[in-house]
């Protein structure tokens, strides 16, 4: 994304932050180039939903495989050892059902936790940051902006709260 062309808008209200959706989207913005960063859910203002993820596919995932592994850690253990019991059975699917459960349980957290990192913290940033946000603003933007509409789309954004040019972080307000 080049920044320079990204411009935002900090809304004091979600229906300013509609309004300002529907002017950038009749201005000929592309739906997928329009993002919003609000501290609560704004679905029932009629906006559209984020884009799913595949992090819960993936802690599934993670679950699963973490569960064999804890049942194969704990039969494999106890075949290789050569313990009498009398005729009874060497691997107990209760005693092995717990070290299952407890794995597949660290799998799913570890690989939820992973994931978080690489898609959150190391990646970096996507969007925007604004200390306003946290503070009850809903932070309305388009990036790449053709020169073209430029102008047109500072007009109209002004209306509906401070208009914010460039990618915003929070070690830079502009």
């Amino acid at each position: 994304m080049n920044s320079e062309n990204d411009i935002w808008v900090a809304c004091s209200e979600p229906d300013f932050a509609r309004e300002s959706v529907n002017a950038l989207q009749s201005a000929g913005i592309p739906t997928s180039d329009i993002i919003m960063l609000s501290s609560e859910p704004l679905e029932h203002y009629g906006f559209p939903s984020q884009p799913r993820t595949l992090m819960p596919w993936i802690a599934a995932s993670g679950a699963v495989v973490a569960g064999i592994g804890g049942f194969l850690l704990a039969s494999l253990t106890q075949k290789s050892y050569a313990i009498p019991t009398g005729g009874m059975q060497v691997v107990t699917l209760w005693a092995d059902g717990i070290i299952t459960y407890e794995l597949t349980m660290l799998g799913a957290i570890l690989t939820t936790g992973v994931v978080f990192l690489i898609t959150g913290v190391l990646r970096g940033r996507d969007h925007p940051y604004e200390h306003e946000v946290s503070e009850g603003k809903v932070l309305v933007g388009a990036v790449s902006v053709p020169a073209s509409l430029r102008n047109e789309i500072i007009e109209t954004l002004k209306r509906f709260g401070e208009i914010k040019q460039g990618r915003t972080s929070p070690d830079s307000h502009t």
